[in-house]
């Protein structure tokens, strides 16, 4: 899962103030929420606590440490306010470093449930997320990373519309990897662990080998639309172009902090 990297899980502490905009009432106002039907359903969004150099470490030297760190902070917190615009859903966030819990409940506004993450590898922390969500009672579990701040509302709607008569879902990312992984708990037992299984992450092959193990399992498959996560420089300056066009267009923006914080950088 390129939004997921295993290298995103080290130690550390502190943070970066995101900008000098005032962009709360815009956040707030950022989205609408959309009613699903009665099956328990859950978005966990994988995340760790950004550190100067922990996060973000490709756009350094681009980015100082500490501004790539508040620009991670900023597609986190965009990432997490816009699930809240999913009614019915409830809002999980998997975080790392263990320690970090009260400083993500300060990070992150609004209800949410705080799990650690659980494992060394990357494979086994999306197992263990995975299977705490069914054995708590979720039907449909989804998960995100929190690279890609721009990524639709529709398309999260889609895969838990999917997730009705698809046992699993998963959303590509542009540069191999997904930004989405989702399952419903009706067949859980055939398909995690076995989809985390062997993956090479990290690498433009993650999307591909998670394709052919979950065809392995016989289990029915959804496919959302491709969509980009931001790693790298030239990821930033196409991202910052896309805001542009997106504000030049009249559509309407979610990732408003991150806008803040990329306007306060020119």
């Amino acid at each position: 899962m390129n939004v997921l990297k295993d290298t995103d899980f080290p130690n550390g502490g502190g943070i970066e103030g995101i900008g000098k905009m005032d962009c709360e009432s815009a956040i707030q106002n950022s989205g609408n929420g959309s009613n699903y039907n009665n099956m328990k359903t859950c978005v966990i969004i994988f995340a760790k606590y950004p550190s100067a150099n922990q996060v973000k470490t490709r756009l350094i030297p681009h980015l100082s440490p500490e501004q790539a760190a508040a620009l991670y902070s900023a597609f986190l917190v965009d990432s997490c306010q816009a699930v809240t615009h999913l009614s019915g859903v409830t809002r999980v966030i998997a975080y790392t470093p263990p320690e970090t819990r009260a400083a993500f409940r300060a990070l992150i506004a609004g209800d949410a449930i705080f799990i650690p993450q659980v494992g060394m590898e990357l494979g086994n922390r999306l197992i263990s997320a995975t299977r705490w969500a069914s054995e708590t009672g979720y039907e449909r579990i989804l998960i995100i990373g929190s690279d890609s701040p721009t990524l639709p509302l529709s398309y999260l709607r889609q895969g838990i519309l999917m997730l009705v008569s698809r046992d699993i879902i998963i959303g590509p990312s542009l540069d191999g990897g997904y930004y989405l992984i989702g399952f419903s708990a009706s067949n859980i037992g055939a398909t995690v662990p076995f989809v985390f299984e062997k993956i090479a992450w990290g690498t433009g092959a993650v999307f591909e080998q998670t394709v052919v193990r979950a065809g392995l399992t016989g289990a029915t498959l959804g496919v959302l639309p491709p969509w980009y996560d931001v790693d790298t420089p030239t990821d930033v300056a196409f991202l910052k172009a896309h805001l542009a066009a997106m504000r030049l267009a009249g559509d309407s923006v979610q990732a408003v902090k991150t806008e803040c914080f990329l306007s306060d950088l020119s």
